[in-house]
């Protein structure tokens, strides 16, 4: 491959921003994993049954709606023969329960898991919890007999696929910082921790983004994160929604500011070769 070639392979991975949508929720608001259930949900004045996500069934309802929160839920699926936690039991509006659709549940479920630990999960003293949970969600996994495994947001390879593949990459999720007052983040395998951060310090990275012109190093790295999503997904940056970009990587920019970040390398062909290198797809189709 010629580099010019490769160039405008890497320039591909880039295409104008789209607009900002609205991300869609299965039922609206008359679904939840229990563990999202808070006084502003639409399950707390109405009949709620507490269904399996394995089968389907309703194990309990609560005829007086939900608590604002469900600090606590351990119940059996007689069926399944499982035990239901608030992490993995799923709340439906006992008026849409004939019209719920078992993969739907599921699905639910296991895109709750995704999310809680990309984002990093702590307890009440700011302590990684990630481990732990990772345990829980395969046990329950194993007893559901489903095959969703933890993966990496961002390059979507398994933890026993990162472990196979290098040493190091390593078998792990690390936790990334957006923002440390208050605490946001998340959780990415160590290769992709290290190219959204350009393979250097965040003092360095501070200082690249003041001469480029950017806010702050988490602008630059918001850029390389999208860019390479774009590499794994096979979809240029920008014709995937910016809303869907901060809602799936908990960044601290709004969709405007995501939007913008990318305008501004789609437009500047020099600023947006400081961005595109071979880094931005390693780990596609070989070992790492």
């Amino acid at each position: 491959m010629t580099e010019q070639s490769r160039t405008d392979e890497l320039d591909s991975l880039l295409k104008t921003a789209a607009r900002s949508q609205s991300p869609q929720r299965t039922y609206g608001d008359r679904a939840q994993v229990l563990s999202q259930v808070d006084d502003q949900s639409a399950l707390v004045d109405v009949p709620v049954a507490i269904c399996c996500p394995n089968c389907g069934q309703a194990v309990t309802l609560y005829e007086r709606g939900l608590q604002s929160v469900v600090p606590h839920f351990d119940t059996a699926c007689t069926q399944c023969q499982v035990d239901l936690q608030t992490w993995c039991a799923v709340g439906v509006d006992a008026a849409y329960l004939q019209i719920v659709d078992l993969a739907t549940l599921t699905a639910m479920v296991q895109s709750f898991w995704d999310e809680w630990l990309w984002s990093g999960i702590t307890n009440s003293k700011d302590e990684p919890r990630t481990d732990e949970y990772t345990e829980r969600f395969a046990i329950k996994t194993a007893a559901f007999g489903w095959n969703w495994e933890v993966s990496c947001p961002l390059c979507w390879r398994t933890l026993i696929k990162l472990k196979r593949d290098s040493a190091l990459v390593g078998g792990n999720l690390d936790y990334h910082h957006w923002s440390h007052d208050p605490d946001q983040g998340i959780c990415l395998c160590r290769q992709c921790h290290d190219i959204i951060g350009f393979d250097t310090y965040d003092t360095e990275l501070e200082e690249r983004a003041t001469a480029w012109g950017f806010g702050s190093r988490h602008d630059l790295q918001a850029i390389r994160l999208a860019l390479r999503n774009a590499a794994f997904t096979g979809r240029p940056a920008g014709t995937r929604s910016a809303t869907a970009l901060v809602d799936r990587y908990n960044l601290v920019q709004s969709p405007d500011r995501v939007q913008q970040l990318l305008e501004s390398i789609s437009t500047d062909a020099a600023l947006r070769g400081r961005f595109l290198d071979e880094r931005l797809v390693a780990g596609i189709g070989a070992d790492c």
